[in-house]
């Protein structure tokens, strides 16, 4: 468990990680879905491309797969299938 608290989508305030594992599979998904997107973004954003190396430079660390790191920080809050359909989007 990472957090005691998510944020919640639109900054609607926070959900607690009791709460979280109680609510249903679409709020699970959208509290799952902000805190990805607070903590990661696509590389192409701000990540250095060397076209001669054919590739990013990881100078942040990464590259990270998203159902690694969902998995990690909501194993024990939200049932594998809702996180593996998150990270397939």
């Amino acid at each position: 468990m990472g957090n005691s608290e998510y944020p919640l989508p639109d900054y609607e305030g926070t959900i607690s990680h009791k709460d979280l594992k109680d609510a249903d599979r679409d709020t699970q998904l959208e509290v799952m879905r902000t805190w990805f997107f607070q903590n990661y973004e696509d590389p192409a954003n701000r990540t250095p491309y060397e076209s001669r190396e054919g590739g990013y430079i990881w100078i942040w660390g990464g590259p990270y797969e998203a159902s690694e790191e969902l998995g990690s920080e909501f194993y024990d809050v939200v049932p594998e299938d809702v996180i593996e359909e998150l990270s397939s989007e």
